[in-house]
């Protein structure tokens, strides 16, 4: 790796751990959500709360892909 893709990787890597951090800490919050004697709620909303973050995990791990699918024009 040359020096700037060593720096690149670094803030990536910072970055994604930091980042995985605090969405770990958010659905933790969520999950607190799931307290009966805190909050009433029906199957659908818990559902509905449950698709809404797959197709937002689906996407992101999409957008790391995709890139890799790409391929350039050429006549």
């Amino acid at each position: 790796m040359t020096d700037d893709n060593g720096d690149r990787h670094e803030k990536f890597r910072d970055a994604a751990v930091r980042r995985v951090r605090n969405v770990e800490t958010t659905l933790r919050r969520v999950r607190n959500l799931s307290n009966p004697h805190s909050y009433a709620y029906t199957e659908e909303e818990v559902e509905r709360i449950f698709s809404h973050l797959q197709t937002v995990l689906d996407r992101t791990r999409e957008s790391f892909i995709r890139p890799l699918d790409r391929s350039e024009f050429t006549l």
